[in-house]
């Protein structure tokens, strides 16, 4: 027991050195209740100080620490769950049983959709056919413009309405536990890449309360993601004159591309200005390619169609019977090298990211990866 980290570990050395990324996997996993979100920070709610250990730990729960992925994760695990070995060095975007190019072909969902609306696609299918009962997604809040929140979505229609990016940051797993109250049995999860590890991390910690009923993870490509204040109110709304009302669609296509009500033209924001608006956190993370999902999908810079890399043979399953129902159009991957090009490049940028030398170099990486890293001489390549 004395070997176990606890909350008071999680909080100093994740949360209090700005590694922590705000996914909420620590505060899902707590079955006592006491921690929160506030501001994508994890709180124990009523401590004196936030590190002061829980008095849950002290009486033996260490399953907040468990549950976070920066917190020496179990990847040699997870990795071994989804594509049944490591990931090779020859792959910086993860293992994988095959890659196509994809698109819905439901009107609805190409035009609500982002990048050709394949994730859409796929849990529209699940959703109307009872494959799925349930998926845990990103949905744009109520009460903010352009501010996710997680919401657990149980028809096709909710699922269309939610349908977008908006590349501000959402803790989409504290979506699993409605899916849990409500007793579904069947669901997915649509995630960024350390949404999709943290939902894995539950099962190779064997934390199962709110997570066995996931059937599904489905990984988006993430570089990093905006921070809401600086980007969306500073950038966008104060220093651009935009009303967040007024925005239909927000893209990033080596570009933040905005689009506005009644102007034919959009708003493209250079990538130099918006990338130091990012959250901190994003600078620690070394996947690209959401390497732990069932099924992986990004834009990569394409209009109108979706880059898919199916990982587990439960997502290879799964994605057949999509293609076989006929609600997706397909293409070879091979036919977009520019998109492949960019595939292989952000995935071998983001690995270096944090490199041995960092201090935060452990939260990101397995030990093996670190050993690996050492060896082939890699320096600290923190920031995008």
């Amino acid at each position: 027991m004395t070997d176990r980290k606890h909350w008071k570990h999680l909080y100093s050395e994740i949360v209090a050195t700005e590694v922590c990324c705000g996914c909420s996997a620590c505060i899902v996993a707590c079955p006592h209740k006491v921690l929160d979100l506030r501001d994508f920070d994890p709180i124990q709610i009523d401590a004196r100080s936030p590190f002061d250990n829980c008095i849950h730990g002290e009486e033996g729960c260490s399953l907040c620490a468990m549950a976070c992925l920066r917190l020496d994760p179990k990847v040699d695990v997870i990795e071994g769950m989804v594509q049944g070995a490591r990931r090779s060095p020859d792959r910086p975007e993860g293992e994988y049983r095959f890659m196509t190019l994809a698109r819905a072909k439901d009107p609805r969902i190409l035009e609500r959709g982002q990048d050709g609306g394949a994730v859409t696609a796929l849990l529209a299918h699940g959703l109307d056919t009872g494959t799925l009962d349930g998926a845990v997604v990103a949905a744009p809040s109520d009460d903010i413009p352009w501010l996710d929140e997680p919401k657990l979505v149980r028809s096709s229609d909710e699922l269309i309405a939610t349908a977008g990016s908006r590349y501000t940051y959402c803790a989409t797993p504290l979506g699993l536990r409605k899916a849990a109250e409500a007793k579904l049995k069947n669901v997915a999860l649509v995630g960024v890449s350390c949404e999709s590890t943290a939902t894995r991390n539950f099962a190779a910690e064997g934390i199962k309360r709110w997570t066995r009923n996931v059937k599904l993870i489905i990984g988006l490509m993430c570089c990093e993601t905006f921070d809401y204040e600086a980007f969306m109110v500073g950038k966008v709304q104060d220093e651009l004159g935009i009303d967040l009302d007024d925005i239909t669609k927000v893209n990033v296509k080596g570009k933040v591309i905005v689009s506005i009500k009644m102007r034919k033209d959009d708003i493209e924001i250079p990538l130099k200005e918006a990338r130091p608006l990012s959250n901190e956190w994003c600078h620690h993370c070394p996947d690209f390619a959401a390497e732990h999902a069932d099924i992986s999908c990004g834009g990569l810079g394409m209009e109108g169609w979706t880059m898919v890399l199916v990982r587990s043979e439960r997502g290879e399953e799964y994605f057949n019977r999509v293609v076989e129902a006929g609600l997706l159009e397909l293409r070879r991957a091979e036919e977009e090298p520019a998109a492949l090009e960019v595939l292989d490049r952000l995935a071998r940028k983001q690995r270096e990211r944090v490199g041995p030398n960092d201090p935060h170099a452990a939260a990101a990486y397995p030990t093996q990866q670190l050993l690996e890293a050492a060896r082939a001489g890699s320096s600290n390549g923190r920031g995008s």
